[in-house]
Formats: structure tokens, C-alpha cells, sequence
């Protein structure tokens, strides 16, 4: 093999940077851009010929995040990258398809543009949506629906009772609390702005450009029933596993927070003492009762306040994995609010109706949807309608984004390792000879 070529092969392999690394050990003295001239000179690379595909999959990804995006498209039954795509637009896939006649599946998300391109590129391929984006849109409506009723789940938390042992926090200074109630008057403010301009008929772009913040801001204000509050966050800390072992030392007398540090620390808690020193801070017997010995303390710290989406995913969730606190939980916004319930059956139904791919079931499920009143959930069911046709092949044939999903995290890696310098030729030809490696 001539010098060239090897270069050539190392270039596409590892890229310009990689090989000029390798240069010494190699005993091939040269530099980034002269690999990569290699790699862009090469004539028999070139042009990539498209085998026959039957079954395609696309999906785009970005060259620049929120700017600038292209489409990779990948051969489902090879599991091979047959193409890039320089952007997203239907008028660029719609051409790409109408010289490949022969496909006759097209795999894709819920996009409208791939969606309209094939139908007027490939009007005699039939279209499958993506069942794990179903399942996504799915359970975002579900959480605009629980960020809508964000009182009830608000109200379900506090009135779970003491036993649940919520977490004690440590008094606000005057100063914080003032800081705090002051930024909750802005918001306040610009959520009673964003509810009257959207009454008096203007549009998210325009009520977003005029009060200042995103239209999912708008979207998410106009959809709630009075000002969201902000909700606490339930991020489990390093030191909870060693709580129920520092509550037997404390009641067993032992108060002093650095000992308690040096005994969880041999067990392999890493962080400093002041977690512990924060801990036991909330745990010191109050003044007034001095002379009594120490307390018994609750079984563990819990946060007592639930997000939309933290509950989202409880209502999904089998109601053999929750804990005793989440399912007293659910049970009590259920009473608060029964529509939830009937949020989560009609959520839950469509969720098993995904996994078993029953196509017999669909049209049942779209009309128990649209009878259910809860507006997020008609205005879904309308959407899956007009896409009545990909939502069902997908719930027929066994094919799915995932193997493009992985292409497309490859693609990422090798744009990553040109550090956006390269231009558009040269990662479509790394991508497709990489894939043309890959098993």
C-alpha cells in the first residue's frame, strides 16, 4: 500500500490531529493538514455509491446546537450510515428520496418536515414513527397537564402527615427572606403580564418579546391555572445512606459532629464534616428541655415537596417500585384531584398499548382519549391522528430509531474530535467510512 493510502486510511480513521500524534512512531514525519489533504484528494472515496436500501432510517443532528443542523440517514436492515445530509430541510430529503425509488420503509421521529419530505419524495414508502418518541410525548403531556394542576400537587405534599418526617430546614435570615419574597413579586408580576397579554389576543413570539422570556415561559404560564410556585428540588445527598447510623450514635449519646464525620468517613462517606455539622445543627435538643436526655430522632431526612415531573414519573411507575411515602402520596392528589387518575390510566394504556405493539387497540384508545376532557390529552390525541398512519406501522413492524440514535452519537464523537473546524466533506466522509467499519 503507497504512502498515500495509508495515510488516507489512518486519516479517516483518526483524524488529522491523531495521526500527526502517531507521526513518530510510525516513523512518518508529517503534519494534520497534510493528512487531511490525503483524506480530501483521495478520488476513490470520493463519491460514496448508495446501495439499494428498503428499509431507511433519518434523524438529524447538530453541527452548531439551536443554529444549524443536518440529516444523517442509515440503512435499518444493514445497520450502516449510507448518507449525510448538509441540513434538516424537506425540499433536500424530499430530493435525496426521489432518486432512490426503492425504498420502501422509512423509519423517523415525529418531525413534520421528514415527515411531509416523504411523503412527497417517497410517496410509495410507508412511514413508522419512532416508538420511544411516542412514549416521550406521551409523558410530556402528562407533566403540562400536572404543571397546569400544580396546586393540587402542591397540596397532596403538605398534607401528607407528620410521620413522614419532611425535611427540617434551618430558619431564614431576614435578609434572605426579603431577597426571596422580592423575587417571588417579579415573577408574580411578569406572570400576571404574560395572562393579560395572552387575553387580550397577542401570540407566545409577541408576548414573549414584549415581557422578556422564552415562549415555553409563555406556553407554560398561560397554561396554568394561577401563578406556579417553585418547587423545592429532590436530589438525594451523599450523606443519606449514613443517616440511619449517625441517629443510633446520637441517641446512643455521642453529639459531638466531628466524631460522628470520623466514623462515617472509615465506613467511606468522602465528603467534609460539613454535611454532618449541617445534620446535627437541626438535631440538637432545644434549650428549654436541656435536661432531657437525647431524643429519638425520624427515621430519615425527606424532601416534602414533589415536582410536576418528579411526579410524572411516579404515576408511571409500577405500584409495586414505589416507596410507602410516594404511594400515600399519589393516593392523596387522587383524592384531591380525580382527573389525575384518569390521566394516569389513559397514560398507563397507552404506555402497555406501545410496548406489546397492538395495532388493534389504537383506535380505542384514541377515542378514550379524546372523551377524557383533560385538554392536553385531546390535543394529543389529535396530533397522533394526523399522524394516524406512522403512529400505527409503528405498533406493526419491529423497526425503530435506536440503531440511528447510536450512529448519530458516533457522528457527535467524530465532529468532537475535529473540533468544529472541519467543514461538511470531510465529517461525511469520516462518518461513512467509519461505518462502513463498524459491525
Amino acid at each position: 500500500m503507497r504512502v498515500g493510502d495509508q495515510l488516507c486510511a489512518l486519516g479517516l480513521l483518526l483524524g488529522g490531529r491523531g495521526v500527526e500524534a502517531l507521526a513518530p512512531v510510525l516513523r512518518l514525519p508529517v503534519t494534520d493538514q497534510t493528512v487531511l489533504r490525503f483524506v480530501m484528494n483521495d478520488k476513490a472515496g470520493a463519491d460514496t455509491v448508495v446501495d439499494a436500501v428498503s428499509v431507511l432510517g433519518v434523524d438529524d443532528f447538530a453541527f452548531r446546537r439551536a443554529s444549524r443542523y443536518g440529516t444523517l440517514l442509515m440503512d435499518l436492515e444493514q445497520r450502516r450510515v449510507i448518507d449525510l445530509l448538509p441540513d434538516r430541510s424537506q425540499d433536500t430529503f424530499a430530493r435525496w428520496l426521489r432518486h432512490h425509488s426503492e425504498v420502501r420503509l422509512i423509519s423517523r421521529d415525529r418531525s413534520g418536515d421528514y415527515a411531509a419530505a416523504a411523503t412527497t419524495g417517497a410517496p410509495q414508502a410507508e412511514q413508522i414513527a419512532d416508538r420511544f418518541h411516542l412514549l416521550v410525548n406521551a409523558g410530556e403531556v402528562l407533566e403540562r397537564y400536572l404543571t397546569r394542576q400544580h396546586v393540587s400537587v402542591r397540596e397532596a405534599a403538605r398534607m401528607l402527615g407528620p410521620l413522614d418526617a419532611p425535611r427540617r430546614t434551618t430558619k431564614r435570615a431576614p435578609a434572605d427572606e426579603r431577597r426571596r419574597q422580592e423575587r417571588r413579586a417579579v415573577r408574580t408580576a411578569r406572570y400576571e403580564k404574560v395572562v393579560a397579554l395572552y387575553q387580550e389576543g397577542l401570540s407566545a413570539h409577541q408576548i414573549a418579546a414584549e415581557v422578556g422570556v422564552a415562549r415555553a415561559t409563555v406556553h407554560r404560564y398561560v397554561r396554568a391555572a394561577c401563578f406556579p410556585e417553585r418547587m423545592p428540588p429532590l436530589r438525594p445527598r451523599q450523606i443519606d445512606r449514613y443517616i440511619p447510623y449517625l441517629q443510633q450514635r446520637w441517641n446512643a449519646g455521642e453529639h459531638n459532629a466531628r466524631t460522628l464525620w470520623r466514623e462515617i468517613h472509615a465506613q467511606g462517606y468522602c465528603a467534609n464534616e460539613a454535611q454532618v455539622r449541617r445534620l446535627v445543627y437541626a438535631w440538637r435538643t432545644p434549650p428549654e428541655a436541656l435536661g432531657v436526655p437525647g431524643q429519638p430522632l425520624p427515621a430519615k431526612d425527606e424532601a416534602v415537596s414533589y415536582s410536576a415531573r418528579q411526579t410524572r414519573w411516579l404515576l408511571t411507575k409500577a405500584e409495586t417500585a414505589l416507596s410507602a411515602r410516594e404511594a400515600r402520596y399519589l393516593q392523596t392528589l387522587k383524592c384531591l384531584c380525580p382527573e389525575i387518575a384518569e390521566a394516569q390510566r389513559v397514560l398507563t394504556t397507552f404506555h402497555a398499548l406501545v410496548a406489546d405493539r397492538t395495532p388493534a387497540g389504537l383506535d380505542s384508545w384514541l377515542e378514550r382519549c379524546e372523551q377524557c376532557g383533560i385538554a392536553e390529552f385531546v390535543r394529543f390525541a389529535h396530533g397522533l391522528r394526523r399522524d394516524y398512519a406512522a403512529v400505527r406501522a409503528a405498533l406493526c413492524y419491529p423497526w425503530s430509531q435506536g440503531p440511528v440514535e447510536g450512529h448519530v452519537n458516533r457522528l457527535k464523537f467524530l465532529k468532537r474530535q475535529m473540533y468544529g473546524r472541519a467543514g461538511f466533506q470531510l465529517l461525511r466522509r469520516r462518518v461513512l467510512s467509519t461505518s462502513a467499519l463498524s459491525p
